[in-house]
């Protein structure tokens, strides 16, 4: 690193002893920093314009504000103010109202659009979707959230019809979900545990009333944003344990070996107890006829899962076809016909009662009441993972077919559908990738797909119960297990791919999901990858990330000294090294300033001041001292906000620099009207130097104002903000200015950097 002790005569940026050309900019009058300057007092100080020293010829824009275009006529000024006051007063128009609603009501964005094309094209995607959805309802309620059949079919019935109203997602397909229902399916087997003759209707009625109205509430409060808080890994990771958990309790159900679980006087509810239970038990106690019969159907799915995978390559229809309805439809026929239950004692639906589902449920009777405190961690583990699951499937969805999608009325939708649906005793519903992938593939012009296929389940309901009653329990438990291997299919490729990146810290929440949920429970996994998810978020966010500026020799650029040296030594380039502007230190703040990073700030601030990097390790010895800086040059370009904690943390490390007797300049400060605000109302405006006009060099006042022009206390550029030392060093002006402090500068908390 070479040093350079004179700004003067520098190969490509030398600078004269005249001044820089100057440019006028229209700046808001709150960029007026003078002592009489009041932000109050809008009148007084419209019109004018801003000069700044600069060493460039090009102007900054003004900021894009109603007062960005204002000029020096006054009477232009009041006929815009007076335009603007007679619209107010206007009464609202209707046509506003018109486009508003769709945006709240969804349905009416394509109701005056729907055509007999589209009705086509979601009856047919209807039908398909209906035609693998039905079976996996059934599949998800009786061998994995252990309720009814009815609470499944009603769920995949029932919520597409509040989703049609209130959805904005076209192809979203919403029903009951494979890691939903097993967070249901753990929260019967607690309660019905510890509790006696608790009703299964009422476990399902109110973990989905709780669950949607934790989203409704969401949605309102405008909590969408919360959809970025996890990341993918974490889902992976979940979404990975729940389907070995699938995987584990259908096997359980496939060899015939539920009822003897429940028999054995020790309990078995974590997945790893219930792989040890099947490691114990398993090999002498399962059922001969119901495993070769669940081994039959596997190997038949297996097979055309395969099948219809490499027609896929030639021929896309192939993936309509229904080949888990096939297995469910050849399975009723041959349970009908060799009477499987009574012959080989394989297990069957069987009769199901419809009483319980004569009458709306209301999920605040006193008995659902009470209830709702064993509840409400799985129900708001259902609303959480519901809520991610279907902004992963709507934002997909909106990328691959260009729409926009809100994630606040995502969560409305949600919500409400949800509260509709607990009145049947449904299970909850959400949107899925998957199958709304498909329903998008099949032809689905708009949300009446998912309607028709609603239409389709009601008839299913009320016309081919009598068939249902014959499908065998291990069939449901087989297609559970082939959505549970589905669900570990993208794992080695995910793992491979963080591997590759480096993504040890991704690498680790997978893990500690995954291991969590299998050795503990689901709810535990989420919980504590979801901390360990804001953790990560509130480290990042307190870490600042401040930059030392140097000059590559020969050239006018400045560079982040540590990356550009580390780039050097890594990669061993012949290229220029660095100049170092002997007692100035040139410091970027890349990123808003919040109170989370303005107090990691200071300590970086000494650090650099101590070792010329902010890298190195504190515990060393300083390799300079303090005293060697006369000069600090704040470059703000990327502080595109401020909060006033951390105004207030600027405003002290700048005061503690001026009792140093240290220059202090802030160069490319956002033309934000808000940022400038908050510097002139926190005393940082009036604590720097400011730039200063050729002929006002002599002007000793404290005031700005020059012919009706203000001049702006920030300079445009770190070469002015040079420039401006530079003349300092040859008039040998050595005092700061140090025309105001913060009235809180004189305590001794305040006066340190650190």
């Amino acid at each position: 690193m070479t040093s350079n002790n004179s700004l003067l005569g520098r190969g490509r940026m030398s600078y004269s002893s005249t001044a820089p050309p100057r440019f006028k900019r229209s700046v808001d009058q709150r960029d007026t920093f003078s002592d009489n300057f009041d932000y109050d007092k809008d009148s007084s100080n419209r019109g004018r314009t801003y000069i700044a020293a600069s060493n460039s010829t090009t102007g900054v824009p003004p900021p894009n504000n109603s007062r960005s275009g204002c000029t020096n006529n006054t009477n232009n000024t009041n006929n815009t103010s007076n335009t603007s006051n007679t619209n107010n007063n206007d009464s609202v128009d209707e046509n506003t109202v018109f486009e508003t609603v769709p945006y709240y009501l969804p349905c009416f964005s394509w109701l005056p659009e729907y055509t007999f094309n589209k009705l086509w094209g979601d009856v047919i995607a209807g039908i398909s979707v209906a035609s693998f959805q039905i079976p996996l309802a059934l599949s998800y309620t009786t061998s994995i959230a252990h309720v009814p059949p009815l609470c499944g079919l009603y769920s995949l019935a029932i919520s597409p019809f509040v989703y049609g109203i209130l959805g904005s997602v076209p192809q979203m397909i919403v029903g009951p979900e494979s890691a939903i229902s097993l967070v249901v399916g753990q929260a019967v087997e607690s309660i019905t545990l510890h509790k006696e003759n608790v009703s299964l209707i009422d476990i399902s009625t109110v973990i989905t009333f709780v669950s949607g109205t934790i989203l409704l509430f969401s949605g309102i409060s405008r909590f969408g944003f919360l959809g970025n808080v996890l990341s993918k890994a974490l889902l992976r990771g979940f979404i990975s344990s729940v389907g070995l958990v699938m995987i584990i309790n259908s096997l359980i159900s496939e060899l015939k070996l539920d009822k003897f679980l429940v028999s054995l006087p020790q309990h078995y509810h974590t997945p790893f107890e219930k792989i040890l239970f099947l490691i114990d038990y398993a090999p002498a106690q399962y059922h001969i006829p119901t495993a070769i019969f669940s081994g039959c159907c596997l190997i038949v799915l297996f097979l055309t899962r395969l099948l219809k995978r490499k027609l896929m390559k030639y021929h896309k229809s192939a993936i309509f076809f229904p080949d888990i309805l096939l297995v469910v439809i050849v399975t009723i026929l041959i349970s009908m016909k060799f009477n499987l239950k009574h012959r080989y004692g394989i297990s069957i639906i069987g009769d199901f009662s419809m009483d319980n589902f004569d009458e709306l449920k209301n999920p605040l009777t006193r008995p659902r009441r009470k209830l709702i405190p064993d509840l409400f961690s799985a129900s708001l583990i259902v609303a959480m993972l519901g809520f991610f699951e279907s902004t992963t499937a709507s934002k997909s969805l909106g990328t691959t077919y260009n729409l926009t999608v809100s994630s606040n009325r995502e969560l409305v939708a949600l919500g409400f559908m949800n509260i509709v649906i607990s009145l049947f005793g449904a299970l909850p519903a959400f949107g899925g990738y998957g199958r709304s992938k498909i329903n998008a593939l099949s032809g689905a012009q708009s949300v009446m797909s998912g309607v028709f296929m609603g239409v389709i389940t009601l008839i299913t309901m009320n016309l081919l119960l009598q068939f249902v009653h014959y499908i065998p329990n291990c069939v449901l438990s087989v297609i559970t297990t082939i959505i549970g291997i589905s669900l570990l299919e993208e794992v080695p490729g995910d793992i491979k791919f963080h591997l590759r990146c480096g993504g040890f810290s991704e690498l680790f929440v997978f893990a500690v999901t995954f291991c969590t949920t299998i050795f503990y429970s689901i709810e535990a996994g989420i919980c504590i990858g979801c901390v360990y998810s804001i953790i990560n978020i509130i480290k990042h966010s307190a870490k600042s990330r401040i930059q030392i500026l140097a000059r590559v020799a020969g050239t006018s650029n400045f560079t982040n000294l540590d990356d550009y040296m580390m780039n050097m030594k890594r990669n061993s380039l012949d290229v220029e090294g660095t100049e170092e502007i002997e007692g100035c230190m040139i410091v970027r703040i890349p990123e808003p300033l919040t109170f989370t990073n303005s107090e990691d700030l200071k300590q970086r601030l000494d650090r650099i001041e101590r070792y010329g990097s902010s890298k190195i390790h504190p515990g060393r010895k300083s390799l300079r001292s303090k005293d060697s800086i006369k000069y600090v040059i704040f470059d703000l370009g990327g502080m595109t906000s401020i909060d006033s904690s951390a105004a207030q943390v600027l405003e002290e490390i700048i005061t503690s620099y001026k009792r140093r007797n240290v220059f202090i300049y802030l160069v490319n400060v956002s033309i934000n009207d808000k940022v400038r605000r908050r510097l002139f109302k926190a005393g940082v405006a009036a604590s720097v130097e400011r730039a200063q006009a050729n002929n006002n060099e002599n002007n000793t006042s404290n005031t700005f104002s020059d012919a009706g022009e203000t001049y702006s206390p920030y300079f445009d550029s770190i070469d002015a903000a040079l420039y401006e030392i530079e003349k300092m060093k040859i008039k040998g002006n050595n005092v700061p200015n140090n025309d105001s402090e913060s009235f809180m500068s004189n305590t001794l908390f305040n006066s340190s950097l650190v």
